[in-house]
């Protein structure tokens, strides 16, 4: 693993907190490497909003907050929308497998508690149905947006206290797209992403910060 993905998957895995200084020989012991390549994936994940830097200061990992989380949720809603439609457009039984199979393992998997296996075969049934749109700047853009939103937000939470309907929503819109039904998958995701928008939007209400959100 590189130290591009290394350090991401600290925030993901929450060694790294929201507003956290990042050292560079706290990062070395971290993931073994040295300074030179943790430097050029900390400035990479600043060109993508992961981490923040301050002239004399250094990088930090980035804080996020409400109206950030609803921007990248408008710019979501719009992509997921787009690739549901140039899905359906490309569609053919080999791609429906793909679909399916990415379905299936998401489906499939039944932990007693929401865990974050069960959110990233969540998202790689989102990002298949990218690539079989087959749009190369939305399928990059989509993966972005949702890296951002797993790797800075518990999701496990919040999907959590709805799980029911996030599996129902998700075997709906499965069902949708092999229908080729194009506003019936397209409806379906919209109600998807406008209930976890909530969800996320309630968790700063109910932390009391409206401004940041710190993990522990």
């Amino acid at each position: 693993m590189d130290a591009y993905d290394a350090i991401k998957e600290l925030i993901a895995s929450r060694a790294l907190n929201p507003g956290q200084k990042l050292n560079y020989q706290d990062l070395s012991k971290m993931i073994g490497l040295s300074k030179t390549p943790i430097t050029n994936a900390l400035s990479r994940l600043q060109n993508e909003g992961f981490v923040d830097y301050e002239a004399n200061k250094g990088f930090r990992i980035r804080q996020i907050n409400e109206v950030e989380i609803s921007e990248l949720f408008a710019i979501r809603m719009d992509l997921e929308c787009f690739n549901i439609r140039n899905a359906i457009e490309n569609l053919d039984p080999n791609r429906l497998q793909r679909l399916q199979n990415k379905f299936n393992l998401y489906a499939g998997y039944k932990p007693s508690y929401t865990d974050r296996k069960k959110i990233t075969l969540d998202l790689d049934f989102h990002l298949e149905i990218a690539q079989i749109g087959g749009n190369s700047y939305s399928i990059m853009f989509s993966k972005i947006i949702i890296e951002h939103i797993f790797y800075r937000y518990r999701l496990e939470q919040g999907v959590e206290h709805r799980r029911d309907m996030v599996e129902l929503e998700h075997a709906r819109i499965m069902e949708c797209i092999a229908e080729r039904d194009t506003r019936g998958a397209t409806g379906q995701m919209k109600k998807h992403l406008k209930a976890l928008h909530g969800l996320m939007l309630q968790y700063f209400k109910d932390i009391g910060r409206s401004s940041t959100i710190q993990f522990y």
